[in-house]
Parts: C-alpha cells; sequence; structure tokens
C-alpha cells in the first residue's frame, strides 16, 4: 500500500511543479499568455488527466472516481489544446476544476496526516484555501477580467506550494506508520 501512496505523492508533486511553473508565467508576462498559455493550459491539462488515470490503475483507494475525474480533465484539456480561439473564457472553469480537485486531493492528504498524529491543521488549511481559489476562478471572467490571467498565476503558484508542501508531509507522516497485525497466540 505504501508503494502506491509514494507514486501518487511523487506524481501529485509533478503536477505541482508545473502548475507552479504555468503560474509564473501567467504573472510575468500576461498580456502575451492568453493565445500562449490557453494551449500550453490544454496540453498540461491533458497531462493531468493522464497523470491522474495512470496514478490510479495501481491504486485501489477511490480508484474508479479517480480515473473518471482524470478522464474528464484530460477530455477537457484535449478540447482547450484544439480549440483554443474558443476556449479563452472556458480556461476560468478548467483552472476552476483543477484547483477543487487537488484540494480534494489536499484534503485527503491532511486526513492522512492526522491519522498519523501529525501537524494536519495547517494542510487542511491550505486545501481549503485552494478550494476558495478554485471558485474564485470560476467567476474571474466576470469580475476581473483584465486581471484574469494575472489572478490564475498567483492561485497555481499558491496551489502548487501547497501541494508540495501537503505532499511531503503526508510522505513523512506515512514514513511514521508502523504496519502490523494482530497475530493470535496459538498462531504462535
Amino acid at each position: 500500500m505504501r508503494s502506491g501512496t509514494k507514486e501518487s505523492r511523487f506524481s501529485q508533486i509533478i503536477i505541482a511543479v508545473l502548475a507552479i511553473i504555468l503560474g509564473v508565467l501567467c504573472v510575468a508576462r500576461p498580456d502575451k499568455a492568453a493565445g500562449f498559455i490557453v494551449s500550453a493550459v490544454g496540453l498540461i491539462i491533458l497531462i493531468v488527466g493522464i497523470v491522474m488515470i495512470v496514478s490510479k490503475l495501481k491504486d485501489n483507494n477511490l480508484r474508479v472516481p479517480a480515473i473518471i475525474l482524470g478522464a474528464v480533465i484530460a477530455t477537457i484539456g484535449i478540447f482547450i489544446f484544439t480549440h483554443p480561439d474558443q476556449t479563452i473564457s472556458l480556461i476560468f472553469i478548467a483552472f476552476g476544476v483543477l484547483l477543487v480537485a487537488d484540494s480534494i486531493q489536499g484534503i485527503t492528504s491532511s486526513m492522512v496526516i492526522k491519522e498519523a498524529g501529525g501537524p494536519w491543521s495547517i494542510s487542511l488549511t491550505m486545501a481549503l484555501i485552494s478550494f476558495v481559489f478554485g471558485v474564485i476562478c470560476f467567476m474571474a471572467p466576470k469580475f476581473f477580467p483584465t486581471l484574469s490571467f494575472v489572478i490564475i498565476g498567483i492561485m497555481l503558484i499558491y496551489d502548487g506550494v501547497t501541494s508540495i508542501y501537503s505532499s511531503i508531509r503526508a510522505g513523512r507522516a506515512d514514513k511514521s506508520v508502523v504496519d502490523s497485525h494482530i497475530v493470535d497466540e496459538k498462531d504462535i
């Protein structure tokens, strides 16, 4: 079971690093971001979906829902990549979905930390903030049209950093748990 959770944490860290890179691009060049970023986002969302599917193929915990979510995310990525001009407004919805999905994974990681007796409240708080960012992302085009890509960039950087933090904390908590089973005296 540990190898499955280790692979899941590794894929979560890869996704987080990609989110940070994309976030920096959005913040650094919001004026030139639209066309390039939309195509890149489509490709990255596709990769995220594929990574989610592949990482859950060997993991029995919440396998089917995670694979379905990964397939939905990959489909969104394909659509965005193949229709960049038509999907600029949909980009915010896709980011909202990614941030909400990642925040749910962060909440799960905080529960792993809690079960191991670690400081779980920080990870839970960061996951809930990511959830709020996901909801804000849905509303960004209506209320902040000129700052939308900068806002997305900040959200992605924050989400990437918090995902890496939660993955590392969950990994440390997982190492402190001892696998054991009760043996009947008659078996000794």
